[in-house]
Parts: C-alpha cells; structure tokens; sequence
C-alpha cells in the first residue's frame, strides 16, 4: 500500500498541510476526531478499536485524553494520535528513534523560522518537546526519550497490535508537529516490512456507547511518562502538620521533589542556584549527568515554582517560599527522607515474576525454589538442626552402593543437618553501570539503593561503578551514611560499558576486605561494550563472572528484558541468580535485593 497523503502534504506543499492542520483544528473544537492521511487518527479525546469492529475507530467525545490518560485537571491539553498498520508487532524502540527524530527536527524547523511557534514548542528555554511524547506498540512503550520498559501488560499490547500510539502535550501552535508524526511513523513501519491501513470508519460515541473493557491505567502506570499531572499547593506552608505549623500536604510535597531530583541535598542546591537568577548554560554545566535539567525545570514550571525571562530563571513567589522552607527545615526534612527511603514502599506492579534463578529453579516452570543447604553432620557432638529426607536419601544410596542385605539402617556418617542460619550483617557490594544510559531516573534509583540498604538493614554497603574504560571504587564497605551520599554524589553517568572492569574491581575489592557473607549486586541496563583481556567485550565479561564463582562469591543481576540472552549466560557463569525487570525503579530494586538477602541466609 503507497504512503498516506501525509507525504504529499509535507513534500513541497506547506499551504496543503496548513490547510489540514486548520481542519483539524475545527474538529477538536467541535470536540471530533480528524482523519489525517490515510493511516492516522487524531483528536484531544480518547479513541479505540473493539475487537467486535475491528476496522472501526470509536471517539469517545466524553473521554478527555489528558484526563483519562494522565489525570490532568484541564482538559484539550493532551492530543492522542493513532497510525494504523498491519496486524504487527511493531518494534516501539526503532518506532520512539524515529519519533524522536521528527520532533527534535520540528523544534528545530519551528525555532528558525520568524514567527514560528517557539514558545509552544520549547516553552521554558532548553525544555524539549520530545521529553512530553509517549508512545505504545504491540512491544511496549513510554516516554520517547526515557528508558522504553513500560507498556507490557498483555491486554494493553494485544490492544495495540494494529496501530501505533502517540500521545503528546501541545499548545495549539504546535498542532503542526500532527504530520511530521504522521509521515515519521509510516516512514518506519515501511523499514520494519509492516504495510499501513486505513480505517473503515470513524465513529463519534459519548457516554455508556463509549464504554469498554480495556484497562486504560497502563498508560501512565508504572511510566516515566511526563504528561502525568502532580501539582502540590505552594502557596503557604503554614498549618497543622508534621512540622511545627506546616502543611502536611506542603511536606509530602517537598519529599516529592526531593525524590524527583536524587535527594535533600540535590534539591537545595538547585533552589540554592535558581535563587541567583542563573541561565541555562550556567545550570547545565553545574547539573549535568546528576539530574536531568530539562525534567527538573519543566516540574518546577509545572509547580508554578519557576519562571523565565530573557534567558534567566525566576523562581516564583512560591519558589522563593520552598526555597526558604528547605533552607530553614532542612535538618527535620532529611530525617524525614531518610524515614520514607527506609521504607521505600513498593508502587509499582511489575507484570511478571521478575526473578529468573539460573540456578535452583523448578524443574515444573513454577518459579525459583528455596532449599536450605545441607552439610555433614561431623564426628561426635551434637547433631542439631537434621535434615531427615536428605539423611534417609543419603543412607539408602549407602546402602545401594553396597551388599544388599539387612534392614536399611542410619549410620554416623549418613547424617546431614542444616548449617545454623546466618543472622548477623552482609557485605553487600553494589556494582552500578555508570554508562550514558544509566544518566536520570536509572541511575537516581540505583543510588537510591544502597541508601536504602544502609538504612533498613544492619549490613555494610560498597559502591563500584563501571564506566569509559575502567572501574572505581566510589563507597569502600561503610555503615556511615553520610560517607554513602558524598560516594554517590561523585557519580557521573558517562561513556561506555566496561562491565568485565566492573566485575574484576569488585571480586578484588570483596577479597581485599575478607568481606562477610559477601553479595554481589549487578545493576545495570545494558551489555559490555569494552573489553578487557581480548578484543570481544562478551567474552571478558562471562570470564570475569566465572572468577567470581571461583571465588564462591554470591552473584545477582538485574537488568532489562532487551539484554536478557547476554544477562542469562552472565548470571550462569557466575553461579549466580538473574532479575529481569521492565525498568530500573528504585522499589523494585528494593524488592530484589531484600530477596536477595534473604536467599543468602538460607
């Protein structure tokens, strides 16, 4: 099937698409939805497809898309855009890469050109329009420009096997990025063998003939997604609360941010800075690889806690009231972070069991199962804790090895008891990919980790992180917190992946210190890129993980479903379990290695 008319639009004929995008703009006035091309439909509401009219799009004119999507309070703010295929399994990596490309060439397009919508398209200076597009396929989803684990409930992947999802928040003067989208996402079906369709029919439904079955939460559930609508009220902190006369809801508020931006610290540093009036290079060059400039300002925006204005930062009245909040309480509000990151509730819902032993698993495909280890008894003493099946097992393959004759009887040498558990600390050495990749919320939820650890366990703590082309120890073993947050401020995601490095520095580090019950805990979201004895990347990092079996040091992995062939062999060199998760969050980072723990002492 030949391309949708978008092309013809966008290829030499700019008064075409004007006229189009005017179209569509009268429909979302009217509340309707606009058929763009052949392939794509789009409006400010939500539409689907039932599996009962398969060829049929619905317009829910009652469902605001912002509203149902992303729990926005204001509604046309959000615009929901579908390009329709083949039954496919659409790649939405190679899909969100050409996404991305579009719109950053939009933005580019939009900034030279007089007139142009500049504002709409960047709002804030350095704020990129990209980081406000979502996308689903049939393989998974999210943020554009954020890690792509998400969207991987079933009923939410099957539902989109016909078409691609776009959502996006844009101001009216940005509605001409509609057929940049469009031509982009056909573009790349066609380089993925996938051909487009076009719809039979629109239909235009409000209330209860607009009702379905599909779960709409995944869409900004368990997302990185940054349409989601999380405004506090800031405009006084004084009241009944926590705090001598604060707000509770002003301190959950605070926490929030705090969590957002990596930390108490980090978050009066930013106020500290903001408060100086500074530009976007001066913020840049102080904050970057620590947290993510744009996400950061464009919250604050959204707080109403920042202003710009030729090229400098304003905080706002509420902003300078926060700045002076953390800067007064900010003793009471690290105690009460450190209290909240002890606890670090669960508040996601991965979609599968996320731990994949490679080792000790069932042989029914019911999942890992725990064995509590088995050692002989000794000569004399004390039996203790017997282990009675494996005992017997243990006498009546003595007895088959030998002359059959006589009733089964148990011998000294039969007995097998259960070793005492071990109940005091660990050693627990965290081995953080420090790569590009890792920069932003990957690497905020490793670091939150071993705060975490350090705070709800009585264990010691290590840090060793693997970027560029080597391995540093940023935390030695430490039960001192303070000595756990300067190590993690020193961390600058960067570079390439020299995990072989990695590994080696840790297994010589755990050796160094005759570490106690060591467990090594691998976090990463990629495969090596550099190596280190050969020339092949792969390799060096399985020979590495084999020296730490050698060694007999507890190894686990966690890592993302795209690496999980590479990370599978890894965690098998090494003797050691695998946990496969969607994205690296800092509950379910929390979650692992607490059941981590916990299989070390069995």
């Amino acid at each position: 099937m030949r391309p949708s008319g978008a092309e013809t639009v966008l290829n030499g004929r700019p008064t075409a698409a004007a006229r189009l995008v005017a179209e569509m703009t009268r429909a979302f006035e009217r509340g309707e939805g606009y058929r763009f091309g052949e392939s794509a439909v789009v409006s400010r509401r939500v539409h689907l497809v039932t599996s009962a009219r398969p060829a049929e799009v619905d317009i829910i004119t009652s469902a605001d898309a912002g509203r149902v999507f992303y729990g926005r309070r204001s509604s046309d703010q959000i615009v929901h855009l579908d390009i329709f295929h083949e039954v496919a399994r659409v790649d939405h990596r190679a899909m969100a890469r050409a996404v991305r490309d579009a719109v950053d060439r939009y933005t580019r397009e939009a900034r030279s050109t007089a007139g142009g919508p500049e504002q709409g398209v960047v709002g804030l200076a350095g704020r990129r329009l990209a980081d406000y597009v979502d996308i689903q396929t049939a393989t998974g989803g999210g943020r554009i420009t954020g890690g792509l684990g998400y969207g991987q409930g079933d009923t939410l992947r099957r539902a989109h096997l016909t078409h691609v999802h776009l959502a996006f928040l844009a101001h009216q003067r940005d509605y001409h990025l509609v057929p940049h989208l469009v031509l982009a996402v056909e573009a790349e079906l066609g380089r993925q063998g996938c051909e487009i369709r076009r719809p039979d029919r629109l239909n235009h439904v409000s209330g209860r003939d607009g009702e379905t079955s599909l779960d709409l939460s995944d869409y900004a559930s368990l997302s990185d997604s940054l349409l989601r609508e999380q405004r506090h009220d800031w405009s006084s902190p004084e009241s009944e609360g926590p705090l001598p006369g604060v707000k509770a809801s002003y301190l959950r508020g605070v926490l929030d941010l705090a969590d957002e931006f990596g930390g108490v610290d980090e978050l009066a540093e930013i106020l500290d800075m903001l408060d100086e009036r500074p530009t976007w290079s001066q913020l840049h060059k102080a904050l970057r690889n620590r947290v993510p400039v744009s996400q950061v300002l464009s919250r604050l925006e959204d707080e109403g806690l920042l202003e710009s204005e030729r090229g400098l930062y304003n905080l706002t009245r509420e902003g300078h009231l926060l700045h002076d909040f953390v800067t007064t309480h900010r003793t009471d509000i690290e105690m009460r972070f450190k209290m909240a990151l002890r606890k670090l509730p669960f508040r996601g819902r991965p979609t599968k069991k996320p731990t994949v032993p490679t080792t000790g698993s069932s042989s029914t495909g019911r999942g890992p199962v725990a064995v509590r280890r088995t050692v002989p008894s000794g000569a004399g003493g004390w039996v203790g804790d017997l282990a009675v099946p494996e005992t017997v097992v243990r006498a009546c393959r003595r007895r088959m090895a030998g002359p059959a004759a006589g009733p089964l009887r148990l011998e000294r040498g039969d007995l097998l008891v259960h070793p005492r558990r071990r109940l005091g600390p660990l050693d627990i050495c965290l081995v953080i990919d420090a790569s590009a990749s890792m920069a932003g919320p990957r690497m905020r939820a490793a670091k939150y980790l071993a705060q975490h650890l350090l705070l709800s366990t009585r264990d010691r703590v290590a840090v060793v992180v693997f970027q560029e082309r080597d391995a540093e120890l940023e935390v030695p073993f430490t039960r001192n917190f303070q000595e756990v947050v300067r190590g993690l401020r020193r961390i600058r995601p960067l570079g390439l992946t020299p995990l072989a490095e990695g590994l080696v520095r840790a297994c010589s580090y755990i050796k160094e210190e005759r570490a106690k019950d060591p467990l090594l805990l691998l976090i990463t979201d990629g495969i090596p890129t550099v190596p280190c004895w050969t020339m092949n990347p792969v390799a060096d990092a399985q020979t590495a993980a084999r020296a730490l079996a050698k060694e007999k040091v507890r190894f686990s992995c966690i890592g993302l479903e795209p690496n999980r062939g590479f990370l599978r062999d890894l965690a098998a060199a090494a003797r050691g379990t695998l946990h496969i998760v969607e994205e690296l969050e800092s509950s379910l980072l929390s979650e692992i290695a607490h059941s981590e723990r916990r299989r070390l002492r069995l």
